[in-house]
């Protein structure tokens, strides 16, 4: 075995986006399980367990890119502003 190297250099931009895509992949199978188990069962009541855990786990990976980035405070305001708009179409 090759012992490991002893400088390592972390691509943060490589690591954002693997965390951005990880993100996105949680977002894309996120509804899935929630679907098929409504579907299943003729109601649109109740929660998957499954559809919280995959949405938490793509809403850490989109902090961690986020911060990776240095563009969190963005991120921030730019979901504030949207959750603002929103409210205010109401």
């Amino acid at each position: 075995m090759f012992p490991p190297p002893q400088n390592i250099h972390l691509d943060i931009r490589a690591l954002s986006g693997i965390c951005g895509s990880i993100s996105i992949a949680c977002w894309v199978v996120v509804f899935s399980p929630q679907i098929i188990e409504n579907f299943r069962r003729g109601s649109a009541e109740g929660l998957s367990v499954v559809f919280i855990v995959v949405w938490l786990i793509g809403d850490v990976f989109n902090i961690l890119g986020a911060v990776l980035q240095e563009v969190l405070p963005t991120m921030v305001c730019i979901a504030t502003t949207g959750d603002d708009l929103h409210q205010r179409q109401r």
